[in-house]
């Protein structure tokens, strides 16, 4: 029902339409616009501000070069700042996000700042939206899909070169991470 809800409030299917190796391969479990029943189906701080649940002031957008050290407050607690972005172009954006296994996310393989990348122009079901796995090599925990371990962890650190991003999480506590984005 939350999906077709979704839909109704305008977002797109985040799963793959052509049905390849994995249907679910942009978001896997992190989203319910990707899969339904999957590890995290809280909608993505992306979509909670688009839908106008998230103020602007819950945002913090690094749209020249710089960068900004905030702490993120986790998407599945009410207030605080629920995410970073970084516009790479008129479509296209990187977001983080904190995520813990609480509430609508309780069943989440990994929790930590979840990194995405938003392009506005790619349409419903080839993946507007599309992950960064902070672990590609490793093998996700029985249950779990690929992607669902892909939150970066305190000492990591994200990087698109071409694009001119970085994202560094700095520390996480229990209520999110404190991460510091660079847009250069």
């Amino acid at each position: 029902m939350a999906h077709e809800t979704g839909h109704t409030f305008g977002l797109p299917d985040l799963y793959a339409f052509d049905k390849g190796d994995d249907d679910h391969r942009f978001v896997d479990g992190w989203d319910v616009m990707g899969l339904i029943g999957g590890a995290g189906p809280q909608y993505f701080a992306w979509h909670s501000w688009k839908l106008g649940w998230t103020d602007d002031s819950q945002v913090v957008c690094r749209a020249s070069a710089g960068s900004d050290t905030v702490h993120l407050t986790a998407v599945e607690y009410g207030p605080g700042t629920k995410m970073a972005v970084i516009p790479t172009g008129p479509s296209t954006a990187y977001v983080v996000e904190s995520r813990r296994a609480v509430q609508a996310d309780t069943g989440l393989c990994a929790a930590g700042a979840l990194v995405y990348k938003v392009d506005s122009s790619v349409k419903s079901g080839e993946g507007p939206i599309r992950v960064m796995d902070a672990k590609p090599s490793a093998t996700p925990a029985s249950g779990c899909r690929p992607l669902d371990d892909g939150p970066f962890w305190a000492g990591e650190t994200f990087t698109d070169s071409a694009a001119g991003v970085r994202i560094e999480v700095l520390s996480a506590d229990g209520n999110g991470e404190t991460v510091r984005i660079i847009k250069s």
